[in-house]
């Protein structure tokens, strides 16, 4: 598997995709055949999401490679403070409802498995996969990535409105996310980070059942997606291009 990532790193990602796909449109399938709502598989989802991108560092042996290194290592932690005030500030304006306890740890497992999964996946693995094209390629094509799998949002039945601006903000986060996950040495802070911006988006939204979404919303993610971008951008000036992370 490792070998593959180096050696045909486009073939590795495509695998990766379609893996996650093939989870998505199982759950389509027992949704369909047993007439389950198929927002009530979304937490087998994400397990099972969660548990590949596990296997998948474990068997190619990247924990340290994809960020999962011991807060000994970690670098720059302040770079988090302007995208902690991007993402976190805006939410909180927009009033989320928090939900009542039961329900509240549910969104924050939620939310913890889509920060770990995602993060893993895409500023872990797939970011570490291209770096030997340069870190400006690497952090690029991972966002593109990123992007591009929120397309399976319109699977759920939310505002394509809304999933349109999310692809959009997922891309241009991700440029931010990934330079960050570069210059601290570090991923978990970002997976916090992730779950974090995720448990406060649903609260303001409606949670992941949301159907309509308030056009104000949909440019507000844009926005600060592309403040994000440039905030990474700034990060990586001058960054010298390996495959490591920063010395």
């Amino acid at each position: 598997m490792k070998n593959l990532a180096t050696q045909r790193p486009v073939l590795f990602a495509v695998l990766v995709l379609l893996i996650l796909e093939a989870i998505v449109f199982g759950a389509l399938l027992i949704s369909k055949l047993a007439g389950i709502p198929l927002l009530s598989l979304d937490l087998p989802m994400l397990l099972l999401n969660a548990i590949f991108a596990a296997i998948l560092i474990g068997v190619m042996r990247w924990w340290k490679e994809t960020g999962f290194t011991v807060p000994s290592q970690w670098k720059n932690l302040r770079f988090l403070i302007i995208p902690l005030v991007l993402l976190i500030g805006p939410t909180l304006f927009l009033q989320p409802q928090f939900p009542p306890l039961d329900r509240a740890i549910i969104l924050v497992i939620v939310t913890l498995l889509i920060g770990f999964q995602e993060e893993a996946i895409f500023r872990g693995v797939l970011l570490r996969t291209f770096m030997p094209r340069g870190t400006m390629q690497a952090v690029f094509i991972s966002a593109a990535l990123f992007g591009i799998i929120h397309v399976n949002s319109f699977l759920v039945g939310r505002d394509p409105l809304f999933i349109v601006s999310q692809i959009i903000a997922s891309f241009l986060g991700a440029i931010g996310l990934g330079a960050l996950r570069i210059r601290m040495n570090t991923i978990v802070p970002l997976v916090l980070l992730h779950a974090l911006n995720d448990f406060l988006q649903f609260s303001a939204t409606g949670g992941l059942e949301a159907g309509e979404v308030a056009l104000y919303i949909s440019i507000l993610k844009i926005v600060l997606g592309g403040l994000i971008a440039l905030y990474g951008l700034y990060l990586l000036r001058g960054h010298r291009d390996d495959t490591s992370t920063e010395e």
